[in-house]
């Protein structure tokens, strides 16, 4: 590999880590959660205690590191909560899956860090019939009916949060404030009959527009509506002067986004304290 080839990589690699940070942050500043940044350490907590609503997201320690560890940990058992740990590509040490296994995580996910230039996008492909794509705006009147909140159902739908937890989501998730002037959240569903049926996210940081929270219901499936999704935030990144997207795919939609462009950068790790399906 070149060196400039090796810088491009760097690059990449840099805003796939970037990206992930800024937006699994939102769900630390939102009323009755707490994100935690120490520089070299980031991590958040939620009030809903299932997973993925708590996650150290970034560990790049290189003294005390065991100390580090250890209070992490500490921290999320004595609230008797499931944690997600991310070992991101520049996270450090070298040997940190290690000492996370011996602290009883274990590997859930092995997901892979992608990156398409945001040029030569291709014409939105045509949409099945009966289908209508919408991109969610929250109002800025709380009591005005919108998108979002079959957005909160979908996303509460998807990670199986049990009812009792349903309202807390729902605040956290106001927080983001999709498509609202200065966010930079957005998203889209696909409706078939007066019902959402699939959804994708994205998340707009300074140099990147990342792809997150692509999910289709079952009977939706194999209609190309995750594809659609895609492109039609990818194009909405274009519009937003952004030059390149990132996402962080699951081994089994890798070939999707082959198939849309993307390009296969880095593998993220991600450990955790109980059972958890990406």
């Amino acid at each position: 590999m070149t060196k400039n080839n090796i810088r491009d990589k760097a690059h990449l690699i840099h805003e796939l880590e970037l990206n992930l940070w800024e937006m699994w942050s939102h769900f630390g500043r939102a009323q009755g959660c707490a994100l935690h940044d120490e520089g070299d350490v980031m991590w958040f907590e939620t009030p809903i205690p299932i997973l993925p609503y708590h996650v150290v997201m970034k560990f790049q320690a290189t003294e005390h590191i065991d100390q580090k560890i250890d209070k992490l940990v500490k921290q999320f058992n004595d609230r008797q909560v499931p944690f997600m740990w991310i070992v991101h590509p520049s996270a450090s040490p070298q040997d940190l899956p290690n000492r996370l296994e011996a602290r009883g995580l274990r590997e859930v996910e092995i997901v892979t860090g992608m990156t398409r230039e945001l040029t030569d996008l291709p014409e939105l492909p045509p949409l099945p019939e009966n289908i209508e794509i919408r991109e969610v705006i929250q109002p800025d009147d709380a009591n005005q009916p919108d998108d979002a909140s079959q957005l909160f159902e979908f996303a509460a739908w998807r990670w199986d949060v049990p009812e009792t937890y349903r309202k807390q989501l729902e605040i956290i998730l106001k927080d983001f404030r999709f498509g609202q002037s200065g966010s930079k959240m957005h998203a889209w569903q696909a409706w078939r009959d007066g019902k959402p049926v699939a959804k994708t996210g994205m998340c707009v940081a300074d140099k990147s527009a990342g792809i997150y929270a692509v999910v289709t219901r079952p009977e939706a499936r194999r209609l190309g509506l995750a594809r659609n999704l895609t492109f039609t935030a990818l194009e909405k990144a274009q519009k937003l002067g952004k030059h390149l997207a990132v996402l962080h795919s699951t081994p089994m939609a890798e070939k999707l986004y082959q198939s849309l462009g993307f390009e296969p950068v880095v593998k993220f790790r991600l450990f955790a304290s109980g059972e958890m399906h990406i």
